[in-house]
């Protein structure tokens, strides 16, 4: 639902109302999805053995996504390339791209088991992360700006264990972290609208080379102090939701490909037709409106009725990846 949100919020930027939603949503929402995607990894390794097709698999839906897009695109803007660029993108398709980048990254880090180590990872991760974006000024290019920013974050999930999850449900920190994360979250939705334009592509996880040319020496703080409260606020997030059904979310979280695949070209469409021409930004119920709109399209679009499609084009490869799954 945040996705979908902060996607449909994207083109009406320039308000404080919509500026604090958007910086509330992009501050911890793909390092929340990226975590949680982390810690569902695990399953690349199957019987004690790597699993090539799960990295195929997603390059396979890069690949179609990338088509996808490249046609509403060029509805929504009036520009296009003679064919899908699969070499820049700073769309929505990166995830898919960058999550076979961490899959392959795996037999490096995987046996990894001390808790110390393991945190000594991340932290370099961080620290590279940080520090590295001044040198790899790669820009959009194979998605490797946000392939290393959210790195760090995949292996904070991909370390999480559920009896380590299960500790922390249980311990006297879970409230706290709730509360900070909420404080957190309120802070940035209230008060940070003029101060955050300047350093806003921080939360996107973009290219240093984005950014104004003066303010690049202090990026690298900012940089570090978004892991730490994004870190914090994904905690609380995550906290909050486990361990209870929450009636039509829970059936939604089964569903994610089939949102995160349609919102966008959809809301491509909508701009070919206008709609943003005639959304007024500046109006508190218009803004409102298109949010309920977006929670709206998120369930309708996370119903069964897609579902078999998506199962489908997951699946095309399934025979050629067992067998390469067995080798």
């Amino acid at each position: 639902m945040l996705v979908v949100i902060g996607h449909f919020l994207l083109p009406v930027f320039q308000t404080r109302l919509v500026t604090g939603i958007t910086y509330a949503i992009y501050v911890f929402h793909m390092p929340c999805f990226v975590m949680v995607s982390g810690y569902y990894a695990k399953s690349i390794y199957k019987n004690g053995k790597y699993r090539w097709g799960k990295v195929i698999q997603m390059l396979w839906l890069f690949v179609v996504y990338e088509c996808i897009l490249w046609i509403t695109e060029a509805l929504a803007y009036g520009i296009t390339t003679p064919i899908p660029n699969f070499f820049r993108e700073s769309g929505a398709p990166w995830y898919l791209l960058c999550m076979a980048y961490y899959y392959l990254t795996l037999p490096l880090f995987h046996n990894i088991d001390s808790p110390k180590a393991q945190l000594g990872v991340i932290i370099a991760m961080i620290l590279f992360a940080s520090f590295g974006k001044y040198i790899f000024l790669t820009g959009s290019f194979l998605c490797l700006d946000r392939a290393v920013s959210f790195l760090p974050f995949f292996y904070m999930g991909y370390y999480g264990t559920k009896t380590l999850l299960d500790r922390f449900l249980l311990s006297i920190y879970k409230r706290p972290v709730q509360l900070i994360a909420a404080v957190l979250l309120l802070i940035i939705f209230l008060f940070t609208y003029d101060f955050l334009l300047r350093w806003n592509l921080v939360v996107f996880g973009t290219s240093y080379n984005r950014y104004r040319a003066p303010d690049q020496p202090y990026i690298w703080f900012f940089n570090i102090v978004w892991y730490v409260i994004a870190f914090i606020i994904s905690l609380g997030f995550i906290s909050s939701m486990l361990n209870r059904r929450m009636l039509i979310v829970t059936g939604l979280g089964r569903n994610t490909l089939q949102i995160y695949f349609m919102h966008r070209p959809i809301r491509d469409i909508m701009m070919y037709f206008g709609f943003y021409n005639v959304f007024n930004p500046h109006s508190k119920l218009n803004v409102i409106l298109l949010v309920l709109f977006s929670i709206a399209l998120t369930i309708l679009l996370g119903g069964n009725a897609l579902n078999r499609l998506f199962i489908l084009l997951k699946s095309v490869f399934d025979p050629l990846l067992e067998k390469a799954d067995a080798l």
